[in-house]
């Protein structure tokens, strides 16, 4: 597709996907050394006001989607105070090397080596990292049950379009939850595409090209960098997204299959001629059946115009990967009067797979107070939690050979 395509595409997108998604680029150059660098630290959960922000600047963007012309208000940042005392982190070298990604492989061991990392402060902290020659922020918070010895499971959390790091947190709810359930939850954040749209953070996917641009090199130089100032559990990190981060975390279960243990993905699903995951990654998603920005039943037409993008059939888009994981059937199940969950069945390793559809919901995080409260983007079910389920099924699906978690 050519890039003017990718463009409207979008804009397509933007506006209603606010804290929610859209398409980018795929598979490109990146030579660089990934280095991290303006590390910020602070204390504790994120600041109050990111959700007045996160809830501000989804509710802008869907007014402009009805012009089908972008918002100009930024996305709100939402910065940690800094702390006193701000260490600076070691710089973490990029893999990437020559025009194509090198095969992406398990990791080189299941055990976390603890002894090799540095004293970590607990609470949020913040930086960039240079991907491929891009320069990328993240947040990640560390909780504060962390001793240095113990690995920590790792979540990584991809917005939607627009939308950054910090509001994803408190979007999706996975920011508060680390620090309640004890895990090492990160939050990148997107650049824009090449040529322009309005500066709006994305993520890119398979159907476009964007040369020397990588998003997939960028998350396995995030995870070295992470490995390397956390204790964290290489056989356990896991990734979850919204819209444009959804569509993205599929993308990672295409091409980073021998290193996200299990994912999900929320109100966006795709799987592109080119997926060809090595291994069955357990996987669930979420999408609404009166979802207006990507539809659920396809047929080419959003509520923000027409493209071939939108002619994916979601719950088919899903069904892909329950071929490339040769399961043998499925089942449906009422998991309330509103929700149908389709389970499959016979697939390699016995991974699982769910899809969890929603009648009557829009382009929402089931479960989320901060999409209830965005009105615009169509009706949020709140009978289950997407965040809730989704930890409990991280916890349940390790990479095969992970150690074994000490209870008590």
């Amino acid at each position: 597709m050519a890039f003017r395509t990718l463009l409207v595409v979008l804009a397509l997108i933007a506006a209603a996907c606010g804290s929610a998604g859209s398409d980018s680029a795929a598979d490109s150059d990146s030579g660089d050394d990934a280095a991290v660098e303006e590390v910020d630290e602070s204390e504790g959960e994120e600041p109050e006001d990111d959700q007045d922000a996160a809830s501000n600047e989804v509710a802008e963007e869907e007014t402009a989607e009805e012009t089908t012309e972008e918002a100009e208000t930024e996305p709100a940042e939402a910065e940690p105070e800094p702390a006193d005392a701000q260490p600076e982190l070691p710089e973490a070298d990029s893999q990437a090397s020559g025009d194509e990604r090198a095969p992406v492989g398990p990791p080189a061991s299941l055990v976390a080596d603890c002894s090799a990392v540095p004293e970590a402060s607990v609470g949020l902290q913040s930086g960039t990292i240079n991907s491929g020659g891009l320069e990328y922020a993240f947040q990640f918070v560390v909780p504060s049950s962390y001793d240095g010895e113990t690995p920590l499971s790792v979540v990584l959390d991809f917005h939607g379009l627009g939308s950054n790091g910090a509001q994803q947190a408190v979007f999706s709810g996975i920011g508060p939850l680390a620090e309640t359930e004890g895990f090492l939850a990160v939050e990148p954040t997107g650049i824009p595409a090449a040529g322009g749209l309005d500066d709006r953070n994305a993520w890119e996917l398979p159907q476009f090209d964007e040369p020397g641009r990588d998003d997939v090199q960028m998350v396995l130089d995030l995870i070295d960098f992470v490995s390397q100032n956390v204790c964290v559990d290489p056989g356990r990190i896991f990734s979850i997204g919204m819209s444009n981060g959804g569509l993205f975390t599929a993308e990672l279960v295409c091409d980073l299959s021998e290193r996200i243990a299990a994912a999900v993905s929320v109100a966006g699903v795709t799987h592109d001629d080119s997926c060809n995951p090595t291994r069955a990654v357990p996987y669930l998603a979420f999408h609404g059946i009166d979802d207006g920005v990507v539809p659920f039943n396809g047929g080419g037409q959003s509520s923000l115009g027409a493209s071939p993008f939108f002619e994916q059939v979601i719950p088919e888009e899903f069904s892909q990967f329950a071929d490339d994981f040769g399961c043998t059937g499925f089942e449906d199940s009422a998991v309330t009067p509103q929700i149908t969950l389709t389970s499959y069945a016979g697939c390699n390793d016995d991974v699982e797979l769910g899809f969890y559809a929603i009648a009557g919901a829009g382009h929402t995080w089931p479960g989320s107070p901060i999409s209830a409260a965005i009105t615009s983007l169509g009706v949020t079910n709140t009978d289950i939690s997407a965040t809730a389920i989704a930890w409990e099924f991280f916890q349940e699906n390790p990479l095969p050979g992970a150690t074994e978690i000490a209870e008590g």
